[in-house]
This record gives C-alpha cells, sequence and structure tokens, in this order.
C-alpha cells in the first residue's frame, strides 16, 4: 500500500503550468471542493498504481 499523502502535499505537487489547465478547463484548485475530488482521485489514482506494480512483480517471480 503507498504511503497516504496529505491534501496538501499532493496539492503542492501540482505545477502551475497543471493548475492553469485545470483552471481552463473549469477546475479551480483554490476552490475546496474541487481540490478535495482532485485529492481524492490521486489517491485513487496512487492506489491502483501500487496494486498494479504489485501485480507485475509477482508475475515475473
Amino acid at each position: 500500500m503507498p504511503r497516504c499523502r496529505s491534501a496538501a502535499e499532493i496539492l503542492c505537487t501540482v505545477p502551475p503550468r497543471d493548475r492553469a489547465v485545470l483552471l481552463r478547463l473549469g477546475l479551480d484548485l483554490d476552490d475546496h471542493e474541487v481540490a478535495e475530488l482532485f485529492v481524492e482521485g490521486v489517491r485513487a489514482a496512487d492506489t491502483s498504481i501500487a496494486e498494479q506494480e504489485r501485480w507485475e512483480r509477482e508475475r515475473l517471480c
């Protein structure tokens, strides 16, 4: 299981250029509800990626 990153840590890793793209798409990460949804999605992706890596390691053994 990947280390659970804090919401602040996740949001701080979004580069300004990506924030601008998200804003043009209507996703303002300064909006609490949008940021919460974004963080939830990143955490789900982290979990899914970790599970895929674990599966791949097991298949190589």
